[in-house]
């Protein structure tokens, strides 16, 4: 019994005169890097204060951009992946009756080999709603790489969006500002 118990009591003693173990500081940092045009090739510019020029081309319907930022800890891909909220100052509604979307479905018929394009009845709206600019959240991805979409409509030319970006652990807060022309 006694040759048991020397050999665990010295390792006992070993183990417990391990050096101390230093633990690094968390250092979160967030960034916007960019407003992507709407085909997501290239960034919109920026005029000499810093403001994203988003010029609005469509008519009638919300004009969507992805916008791309990151998310690092320690300078490295956070894991789990972190949440990150956005929000913005303008909104739209969406009225009761408005038409939401118009499907067109097109496929080729399997007995007539036709080429055929059906008008699906348009999806309307049943209440009114208010809807924000931009989607509420993103998780970081690969690289730390954090997405959103905004999506101002054709009444908001002059109208300067903001774009708030927090991390809630953090307590980090960016802001970005696009002018719509």
């Amino acid at each position: 019994m006694r040759n048991i118990i020397t050999p665990l009591i010295l390792s006992l003693f070993l183990v417990s005169c391990e050096k101390d173990i230093v633990v690094e500081p968390i250092k979160y940092e967030l960034s916007i890097d960019s407003v992507l045009t709407q085909n997501g090739l290239r960034s919109l510019p920026k005029d000499a204060n810093g403001y994203y020029k988003l010029k609005f081309v469509s008519i009638g319907t919300p004009q969507s951009h992805r916008v791309v930022g990151k998310i690092l800890v320690n300078g490295k891909e956070p894991y789990p992946p972190q949440k990150v909220t956005f929000e913005s100052n303008l909104y739209w509604w969406l009225r009761q009756g408005d038409t939401t979307a118009t499907i067109t479905q097109a496929y080729v018929n399997y007995f007539t080999g036709q080429y055929t394009i059906v008008n699906l009845p348009p999806m309307i709206a049943n209440k009114d709603e208010l809807v924000p600019t931009t989607n509420c959240c993103s998780y970081s991805g690969k690289d730390g790489e954090i997405n959103t979409m905004i999506a101002p409509i054709r009444e908001m030319i002059g109208d300067t969006l903001i774009l708030k970006a927090s991390h809630y652990t953090s307590d980090t807060i960016v802001y970005i500002k696009v002018i719509i022309e």
